[in-house]
């Protein structure tokens, strides 16, 4: 099989905004009463925000009678207020990569995050012009880990799962990736290895030599 596109996840892979994420949970807990110490944010990596709310519901952290619309609601208003004020950067390693592989390949992004924040962010990084699809959770019916937006991102791009490659960063993107049947390389950034070992290969960063040896695995793994 011909590689013929890639796909990144957004938050932990492309760019560092896992912690943005928790700075806005904890001001939309605070509001409630809620002790953001009791949290364990490791949990919400890679997952939507009404399931990330739904688990907590469940371990009693979160009083029922507070609905997790208004929760997710809130705290993406106070996502885009702290992008907008936030001085976000994007690594040079993450530039190198995106202008090694632009023209050589088809560029996308499949996020669990809100599609305004995805834009919000990649404007702000200057970013935009190297991507010819953008995916989030606002596209699909199904968050990751279901494997709706691969599926949906494959189409959009015009190329068959088989000829892709997906790079995550979380235990629910790789399933995500792995269900809609795209070779994905799992990003030691934000998990641990244990947490990325359904991915076809794993690597300790997103870099251009590493990204190289993803594609170089994948190409020879379809040889035949």
């Amino acid at each position: 099989m011909k590689l013929k596109g890639i796909i990144f996840d957004g938050d932990g892979v492309l760019f560092d905004t896992e912690k943005l994420h928790v700075i806005a949970w904890k001001k939309v807990f605070l509001m409630y009463n809620i002790n953001p110490n009791s949290i364990n944010f490791e949990e919400g990596i890679g997952v939507e925000d009404y399931l990330f709310l739904k688990n907590l519901k469940e371990k009693c952290k979160i009083p029922n009678n507070i609905p997790i619309e208004k929760l997710v609601r809130l705290k993406n208003e106070k996502l885009l207020e702290i992008v907008k004020k936030d001085n976000i950067e994007i690594s040079e390693k993450i530039k190198e990569i995106l202008k090694f592989l632009k023209g050589k390949f088809k560029l996308a992004i499949a996020s669990n995050s809100e599609k305004r924040f995805i834009i919000k962010v990649i404007e702000k990084l200057k970013i935009v012009k190297f991507f010819d699809v953008i995916t989030t959770k606002n596209d699909v019916k199904n968050p990751k880990p279901f494997p709706d937006i691969y599926i949906l991102t494959s189409k959009k791009l015009h190329i068959s799962p088989e000829n892709l490659i997906a790079f995550e960063d979380s235990e629910t993107g790789i399933i995500s990736a792995k269900k809609s049947g795209i070779f994905c390389a799992g990003v030691k950034t934000t998990s641990s290895f244990e947490k990325l070992k359904l991915a076809d290969i794993i690597i300790d960063e997103l870099n251009l030599e590493n990204v190289k040896k993803v594609i170089e695995i994948f190409e020879k793994k379809n040889e035949n």
